[in-house]
């Protein structure tokens, strides 16, 4: 049986139409139903409220561990009612692989090597892989087992991954997608970046 997705807490971006343009906001999973997700609404956006009155059509962009989940939507319950809730239909989900929320954060990265391993700073992770700084010269497809520290308190997270591409512009900077990463270990990552986000959120309110 394949493992639901959808949980308390995940990061929803709403996408719906205000006049003549289409404005996202984002908003978080506060209780999952089969058929239905009743989600936070920030009080920075109340403006749209009028805009998510029952019935609306709009776009939802759910960040799971796989990846983002696009479903067509309705609202259900209007903010102005005190619980924003929008139709969940199994049957209109697109699942998009390999595109997740990426955030700032500086740790150890650590790639495998014969010769002995590799010791770098993370520019920025994600849970499709993590962005890097080393002075060792790297090429491009060359393959690694890689450990990421997420915190001090923590086992490190264990990957295996690609040297995707380099960055032009800064010679020491590289970026390494994850081929073969347990899904727990991937969901580790997800939330940290979730949680530097709201982090992000509350400091810049």
């Amino acid at each position: 049986m394949a493992l639901n997705p959808i949980k308390r807490g995940l990061k929803v971006q709403v996408e719906f139409e205000t006049g003549s343009k289409r404005t996202i906001i984002d908003t978080y999973i506060l209780e999952p139903d089969s058929d239905r997700l009743t989600l936070s609404f920030p009080d920075s956006k109340r403006e749209y409220a009028p805009y998510l009155r029952e019935g609306t059509e709009i776009k939802a962009f759910i960040y799971t561990f796989t990846g983002i989940m696009i479903i067509d939507s309705i609202v259900y319950d209007s903010p102005f009612d005190g619980k924003f809730i929008i139709e969940f239909n199994e049957q209109h989900q697109i699942i998009q692989r390999r595109k997740y929320l990426r955030m700032p954060y500086i740790t150890d990265f650590f790639l495998q090597r014969e010769e002995g391993n590799l010791k770098t700073n993370s520019v920025d992770i994600s849970g499709g892989g993590v962005r890097f700084i080393t002075d060792a010269p790297l090429k491009a497809d060359e393959k690694y087992k890689v450990q990421l520290r997420l915190n001090n308190f923590e086992p490190m997270i264990k990957a295996e991954g690609i040297i995707l591409k380099k960055n032009f512009y800064k010679s020491n900077e590289y970026v390494l997608e994850f081929m073969e990463i347990d899904e727990k270990e991937r969901e580790k990552i997800i939330q940290k970046c979730l949680m530097l986000e709201r982090s992000q959120n509350k400091t810049t309110m």
